[in-house]
């Protein structure tokens, strides 16, 4: 499917107060919601911090020219076009999902679902969702989520355990690349505390024809630009650059130091250039800033994307065309889907 996974950012420490008509990038005193910023194995790929000497692809510049002649801003996904997060527990109410995308042949159901009575989609298009039950060791997720009647459906629905890495390796997530759709997002308790532990995500609108890279599992992209990146290629900003000396606001130099070294991996085609935040639909109160309040998007133009690297890309690889890997968490969670390959709309 091609998820239109479109178009925000925070930090910790104080600022000055704003003066008069100014939003403040201060953080709110407390954040309430929840926190799976380490969600998947500790060992999982998320979690790898970048070698400075880390090889770089001999055209890398050319890579990050495209990528920064794009015609719009990089951007964080705040308030729409995200992913909405919830908690699930053994009290949770449970439902049977059959996904109204025909990406299996012969159908798929999940069953034992479970989503809190609170939850709800992303309000934008694709209406992503994510449910994490860390006592089932599962994350659940949802594409085009709904409710119907007193049960709910979605377009596309998988899992994937917490104990794992955050890959399909059918390419078969909500995701267009494969990628766990909660893997690579800035949470908000992160940009309190000052320091973000893992790589993150982001998409952009040239991604290449011809399949993913490694660790990217399926692709959408649509372009033979020899100057478009596939998706799974993981860039990261320069280590020369001393991001404190750039002026950045609080938040955005919490992103540039993840930026930096963790880097960021192409996990989708999307409108525009864009990082992903944690929905603040998911939390009690807003828990960024206020001047994240406003808008769908955060601008992140201060940060000099100009100075990306691209990791060295390798060989792009067909899409997994073989019977859907169905022991995500529990083989009981699954039924009705018979071997066989899936829908290139992914």
């Amino acid at each position: 499917m091609t998820l239109s996974l479109v178009l925000s950012a925070c930090s910790g420490g104080t600022t000055d107060q704003p003066g008069p008509g100014e939003e403040s990038d201060e953080m709110p005193q407390s954040v309430v919601g929840p926190d799976f910023s380490t969600v998947f194995d500790a060992d999982s790929l998320w979690y790898d911090r970048i070698d400075d000497d880390a090889a770089i692809d001999p055209r890398s510049d050319e890579y990050v020219a495209a990528l920064v002649e794009e015609g719009e801003n990089p951007v964080v996904s705040v308030n729409g076009w995200t992913m909405p997060v919830y908690e699930a527990d053994a009290a949770t109410p449970r439902y049977t999902i059959q996904p109204t995308e025909d990406y299996v042949a012969g159908g798929w159901t999940l069953r034992d679902v479970p989503i809190p009575d609170a939850a709800a989609p992303d309000p934008q298009e694709d209406g992503h969702m994510v449910v994490v039950d860390r006592d089932e060791g599962c994350v659940y997720e949802f594409w085009q989520a709904r409710r119907e009647g007193t049960g709910w459906t979605a377009s596309w629905a998988n899992a994937t355990p917490t104990d794992g890495d955050g890959v399909y390796p059918d390419g078969l997530s909500s995701r267009a690349s494969g990628l766990s759709a909660i893997a690579g997002l800035i949470w908000p308790q992160e940009l309190a505390e000052g320091r973000i532990d893992h790589a993150l995500v982001f998409a952009y609108p040239n991604t290449r024809s011809g399949g993913p890279v490694p660790p990217a599992t399926a692709s959408d992209g649509t372009t033979d630009d020899d100057t478009a990146l596939p998706e799974g290629a993981r860039l990261r900003l320069d280590p020369s650059i001393d991001v404190d000396s750039l002026g950045l606001s609080p938040t955005q130099n919490v992103i540039a130091e993840a930026l930096q070294t963790y880097g960021m991996i192409l996990a989708d085609t999307s409108g525009g250039m864009s990082l992903y935040a944690a929905s603040p639909q998911s939390f009690e109160n807003f828990p960024y800033p206020t001047s994240w309040s406003g808008d769908i998007w955060k601008d992140l133009s201060a940060i000099p994307f100009e100075s990306m690297q691209v990791l060295e890309v390798e060989p792009q690889v067909e899409r997994y065309s073989g019977p859907p890997v169905t022991n995500r968490c529990s083989d009981g969670a699954f039924g009705g889907a018979a071997a066989g390959g899936q829908d290139d709309g992914e």
